[in-house]
């Protein structure tokens, strides 16, 4: 075990800097211990004592670290973990432009936003957000979009064409990680009402990109009833439970409705096609 050695690097975020704390790169974490302990670093060449947190995967104590070594977002530390039980960091600058154009790994912008202790509510309004834009964009001024003051009903977004006074109802459900490459969504089983103006958005929000995964979910409320697992049945916490990928060489029962997101209007536009011929 003398010989054992894992490295890996982070790049160091604004936060960390600000706090004085760093994050274990995912690929470490099973090497530090499982509850909140102080551990011995060896940090240019001395041992310090740090505490970690694994519920976040941070260690903590960091701040004269940081001023020392004039940390910058973007800036490089390198774990290594060795076979004798040391944990070394080793603090590596990165230069200005080098900074601009380093993508981010996508396991470390999902840990970035999965411990950005963000409300699960803030993270759902910025997709509710980011759909609602496309749908005003690509609707070229013929639909808007309202929000409910409320949302005890399970209605995220209402959307209008201009002309015809049925609108339709829309619940956004998101999520901001992958399960196995599927997009895993639930929606309260007691009181889900189905409707031929109700339909559910099922997006991923990529942390890579900052937006929307190219491709999302559009189903009507019926057809989710009918095709969705259902968890925990005859408990209160009983769900509607949607698991699938979301690419277009899948051919399963949810294939039919994954679409582009430039094609959401599209799909939202048969629908009013359909309303009017009923209220005409």
């Amino acid at each position: 075990m003398q010989n054992f050695s894992k490295k890996d690097i982070r790049k160091i975020i604004a936060k960390e800097i600000e706090l004085g704390f760093l994050r274990v790169p995912v690929s470490l974490k099973k090497y530090f211990p499982k509850i909140k302990d102080k551990i011995f670093c060896i940090i240019d060449g001395r041992t310090k004592k740090l505490t970690y947190n694994p519920k976040y995967g941070r260690l903590f104590g960091l701040v004269d670290y940081f001023r020392k070594n004039e940390a910058t977002p973007n800036d490089i530390v390198e774990f290594e973990i060795r076979g004798d039980n040391k944990i070394i960091l080793n603090f590596k600058k990165v230069g200005e432009k080098e900074k601009e154009i380093i993508p981010i790994d996508i396991k470390d912008a999902e840990e970035i936003i999965n411990v950005s202790e963000l409300p699960s509510q803030t993270k759902g309004n910025i997709v509710e957000q980011r759909i609602a834009e496309l749908i005003l964009l690509y609707g070229q001024g013929l639909l808007n979009v309202y929000k409910p003051i409320s949302d005890i009903e399970g209605i995220d977004l209402i959307v209008v064409k201009r002309g015809i006074f049925q609108p339709i109802f829309i619940q956004v459900k998101s999520r901001y990680n992958l399960r196995n490459g599927n997009l895993q969504i639930g929606v309260k089983y007691n009181n889900f009402i189905t409707h031929h103006s109700f339909f559910i958005v099922a997006a991923y929000f990529d942390p890579k990109e900052i937006d929307i995964y190219d491709y999302l979910i559009f189903i009507s409320s019926d057809d989710f009833k009918k095709k969705t697992s259902v968890v925990n049945r005859n408990k209160k916490n009983a769900k509607y439970v949607l698991t699938s990928p979301i690419n277009k060489e899948y051919n399963g029962k949810f294939a039919n409705y994954i679409i582009k997101k430039e094609n959401l209007v599209n799909k939202i536009f048969e629908k009013f096609k359909e309303i009017e011929k009923y209220i005409k």
